[in-house]
């Protein structure tokens, strides 16, 4: 019968503390000897929650155990990195702790389930957190959730926030942008149109909403409206021999990359022989191109 693993490190670990079944056994270790678990899906420990944590055990102590597995030559721990990382900021040589003796299997699962059930993880922490249980121990999504009590639809719009872009990514895990911005950008078909969204999220204060409607006119362009003029001209250019283009080079990617992310908008380089080509900026209604006016042409200027 499967195991529930989304009531609590409690029953994770088998210390209950009714009346009926005494908590498990604690002892104190030496932090020297305890070494952090490679399991942890935290990657970012907050300075300042480390110094309060840090103030709290000065006075109190350490009032929950770190709980722990045998190794060769000590401990790992298994749950309570932040309390052991304070401990030491605090200068102890001992913190309390429950030895558990478990397998390599057993120590992934104990570790997965409690980190991420915590709720001061960022959503990224979490979304690497899901996919670590479902790489190292085998699950689907839908078994991911039972494990850590949630839904299934919450679990996988997690692990969609993996699909983006690392510079999308950094920016939620920073608190640039939240998650809704993020599942947001998920809509906009490439990396460089999710980056260029991101740069005006970060200037414009764009809401969610905005970029579900940038996303929307980028999936149903319109056609402006073009004179008869203009479509000779256009007929004539089509039967001219093509120039052939010269394969795009890693320095225009680069100028492209940063266009996009200083205007907010899909910038496209096409270059021939001898650097000479064309720069196509792309916008989506009448505000959009104000606004690329005021950076590229400010009223000073014209």
């Amino acid at each position: 019968m499967e195991r529930r693993l989304g009531r609590g490190l409690g029953s994770l670990l088998g210390t209950p503390t009714t009346e009926e079944t005494p908590a498990a056994p604690t002892t104190a270790l030496p932090i020297d000897k305890i070494r952090p678990n490679a399991e942890q899906p935290r990657r970012v420990f907050d300075p300042a929650g480390l110094e309060e944590l840090r103030d709290s055990i000065l006075q109190h102590g350490v009032l929950q155990p770190v709980v722990v597995r045998s190794i060769e030559g000590g401990y790992e721990l298994i749950a309570g990195e932040r309390r052991w990382r304070c401990a030491r900021l605090a200068g102890l040589a001992e913190i309390p702790a429950i030895v558990r003796e478990v397998g390599d299997q057993e120590r992934l699962e104990l570790a997965l389930v409690e980190n991420v059930q915590r709720r001061d993880l960022d959503a990224m922490e979490k979304a690497r957190g899901y996919k670590r249980m479902q790489d190292g121990l085998g699950l689907t999504q839908e078994q991911v959730a039972k494990k850590v009590g949630l839904k299934r639809a919450t679990v996988a719009n997690h692990l969609r926030l993996l699909e983006l872009p690392g510079e999308v990514q950094q920016a939620v895990s920073e608190g640039l942008i939240t998650m809704g911005h993020a599942r947001a950008l998920l809509a906009l078909p490439t990396a460089e149109e999710q980056k260029a969204a991101l740069g005006r999220i970060v200037r414009e204060g764009l809401s969610v909403r905005g970029i579900e409607d940038l996303a929307r006119a980028q999936a149903t362009p319109t056609r402006a409206a073009v004179t008869p003029t203009e479509t000779a001209d256009v007929e004539q250019e089509a039967t001219e021999p093509t120039k052939e283009l010269v394969p795009e080079a890693p320095w225009i990617r680069d100028l492209q990359r940063r266009m996009q992310v200083h205007l907010g908008t899909k910038v496209s380089l096409a270059s021939r022989e001898g650097y000479k080509g064309k720069i196509v900026i792309e916008y989506y209604n009448r505000e959009d191109l104000e606004r690329l006016i005021a950076l590229l042409a400010p009223q000073e200027s014209l």
